[in-house]
């Protein structure tokens, strides 16, 4: 299974890249479709007819609940309309900035201490460690300690796990993991722990938002204090309550599927991405000695230590670096597959006939793999196709066919602020350290709703000469 979307591709190429069908026992028929057009019409063309779906929803619910990321309907319209308000706001941009370039520089502290104790070090594990310190604060305005932990916040592990065993049950019959729920038995066991571990945090951190809610309230308009800095929690409730019946209260068990479902846009997909970016370059070192160059020409004193870390808008110049990232996640989307379930029959731009009940499968992993789509050179990691040779700049593509962050009206409403984030970490990590994958790992992804580095990435960090 922990091969399952290399798998998906091995599948679609014995079909010269036709839509073909998966059959699981005591799951409705999935049809799996691998072109740009096809991408279209399930996530846009019939965005109406393509659920979530009442599978899906039970799959995710202990874990995301009524969240963005597992909900339907009216459910999702009404946060997807209150995150995009909070996504619009200069206010949120540049909180996330500050609070990037703050944590970057103790990320750079950390990797500066591994230069001088010469021991490689986890790099997926610290940059997890880093992008969830980051989310905590833009998000809820705590700060939780995790980065210069010695060791990983239990949170972390009970987040990691609860997803591998969700995406696990999306592989069995409901009638297997829902009797292992009743009679609190293998992984469902393992689940409810995880499950407790996490909404013992969350609901912690909704206690320290809302008292910074509190405390913001009760301050002067030029207050200096962390009080008056908004979260995403605040912004939310701030946004709500001001479009609501002010009789109305919130449901603290709706605040935490909030918190979570941000948490896994925050935290995974950043970390993820950025792992798979140093990896990426450890195998292809003379794309890192391009960025580097690039570094040098655009920004000299971030190369030359004047400054620590870039902003925003420095980073903008970096045009080679913003096309490595996209290689990156084309090759490996956060995200790498989405199963949608038909609320009614339908048929595809193909004449592929889906009948009510049954799914369509969209991996954005598998869609980067074809050669009908990407050419010949589809598999090889080429930040130069992201590039106008004329131009020197970034190549507009469809989010159909690069759907790494989703496409049609549920496309990623952070993904521009995303793109900052691992701009910025990334140019500030490359101008001062090179990094060596450590001889003898073989590097995968884990099987899980993100794509998740298997185990660690062990990496020597030496110094930019």
């Amino acid at each position: 299974m922990h091969d399952m979307h290399d798998w998906i591709v091995t599948q679609c190429e014995s079909f010269d890249g036709k839509t073909f069908w998966m059959r699981i026992i005591g799951v409705n028929d999935v049809a799996v479709v691998s072109t740009p057009e096809l991408f279209e019409d399930v996530l846009k063309i019939h965005f109406e007819t393509f659920d979530k779906g009442p599978r899906a929803i039970m799959i995710l619910k202990d874990l995301l609940g009524d969240g963005i990321f597992a909900a339907d309907g009216h459910k999702w319209v009404h946060q997807r309309k209150t995150a995009s308000n909070l996504f619009s706001l200069r206010s949120l941009r540049e909180s996330m900035t500050e609070s990037v370039q703050k944590h970057g520089q103790v990320l750079n502290k950390i990797l500066h201490q591994a230069t001088q104790a010469n021991k490689p070090i986890d790099l997926f594990s610290l940059l997890n460690r880093f992008t969830i310190e980051t989310f905590a604060e833009i998000g809820f305005g705590i700060e939780l300690g995790a980065l210069e932990a010695e060791t990983e916040h239990p949170f972390q592990a009970a987040f990691d796990g609860a997803q591998r065993i969700l995406k696990r049950r999306s592989a069995h019959s409901p009638m297997i993991w829902k009797t292992q729920r009743w009679l609190n038995l293998g992984m469902e066991r393992e689940l409810k722990a995880n499950i407790r571990t996490i909404d013992d945090t969350v609901f912690g951190i909704i206690e320290k938002s809302l008292a910074n809610r509190v405390s913001r309230a009760h301050s002067t308009p030029d207050s200096s204090n962390t009080a008056s800095k908004k979260d995403i929690v605040s912004l939310f409730l701030d946004n709500v309550s001001s479009n609501t019946n002010s009789s109305e209260s919130f449901d603290p068990v709706y605040l935490r599927d909030i918190v979570v479902n941000f948490l896994i846009a925050g935290r995974d997909t950043t970390a993820q991405a950025l792992s798979w970016f140093f990896y990426c370059l450890s195998q292809n070192p003379d794309v890192a000695t391009k960025i580097r160059d690039e570094i040098s020409s655009k920004l000299p004193d971030l190369m030359s230590g004047h400054i620590q870390t870039p902003s925003m808008e420095q980073t903008n110049e970096l045009v080679y670096l913003e096309a490595t990232l996209r290689e990156t996640l084309r090759l490996y989307p956060s995200v790498p597959v989405n199963v949608k379930q038909a609320n009614k029959d339908v048929v595809l731009s193909d004449g592929t006939f889906i009948k009510k009940g049954q799914a369509a499968m969209v991996s954005s992993y598998l869609l980067a793999r074809m050669t009908h789509v990407w050419g010949p050179d589809a598999k090889e990691f080429k930040p130069e196709r992201w590039i106008d040779p004329e131009a020197r700049k970034i190549i507009s593509m469809t989010s159909f066919k690069f759907p790494a962050f989703h496409a049609g009206p549920r496309l990623c409403l952070g993904m521009n602020l995303a793109m900052m984030e691992m701009k910025i970490i990334a140019a500030m990590v490359l101008s001062k350290f090179h990094l060596e994958l450590v001889v003898g790992q073989h590097i995968t992804y884990d099987y899980s709703l993100t794509l998740p580095i298997r185990g660690r990435m062990m990496i020597h960090i030496l110094p930019v000469a």
